[in-house]
């Protein structure tokens, strides 16, 4: 960057000798060129970015039907794949996943999400999935169910994050019936 400035002031100098001026100019050029050029150094902490790039694997437990008479232990994973850029501001990251109720429920999906980071660390982080809801207790009215949710979490290391989250389960009036349930979950995901 500074190149332009120097050569321009030695080839504009009043030359003493006219032969050594190019030459001292390309000397100066070399020198500024070479010193600019990246320098590889120890790897950087991970910034939220780089998390974008990763594949997690989410652990999540909590109660299933926190609005209902009858509320069920909710455990489950959930795989989320690198983010895909959708715009300049959003990229999501597909994700499936399985959730297993205390009743003998079972809840297989697949979707995405998208997270904020308000810090370093903070991040929001709402989600949609759809997927088969197979049940001997609660009746959601049929198997297609669809899943939408946020969670409000924090990276613990440069690995692991760990969130609190509500989710609502439902089949969007698909059904006579659109029972529908809210869970309450805490989870713990890691980069792998």
């Amino acid at each position: 960057m500074i190149a332009p400035f120097i050569l321009s002031a030695v080839l504009l100098s009043p030359p003493s000798d006219p032969a050594p001026a190019v030459p001292s100019a390309v000397a100066v050029l070399t020198m500024d060129v070479s010193a600019s050029a990246p320098v590889q150094g120890p790897a950087k902490a991970r910034s939220a970015s780089s998390r974008s790039q990763d594949h997690e694997l989410s652990l999540h437990w909590g109660t299933f039907g926190i609005a209902d008479s009858e509320v069920l232990f909710e455990g489950g994973f959930e795989y989320r794949f690198p983010a895909i850029e959708v715009g300049e501001l959003i990229d999501l990251h597909p994700l499936v996943g399985v959730s297993l109720l205390g009743d003998g429920g079972t809840y297989v999906y697949g979707g995405a999400r998208h997270e904020w980071y308000f810090t370093d660390s903070l991040f929001l982080a709402p989600s949609f999935g759809v997927g088969i809801y197979q049940g001997n207790g609660v009746d959601l009215g049929g198997p297609l169910e669809f899943r939408s949710g946020i969670d409000l979490g924090a990276r613990v290391s440069e690995h692991i994050e760990a969130a609190v989250g509500i989710y609502h389960l439902s089949n969007g009036g698909l059904y006579s019936i659109n029972g529908g349930a809210e869970s309450a979950l805490f989870s713990l995901a890691f980069g792998l």
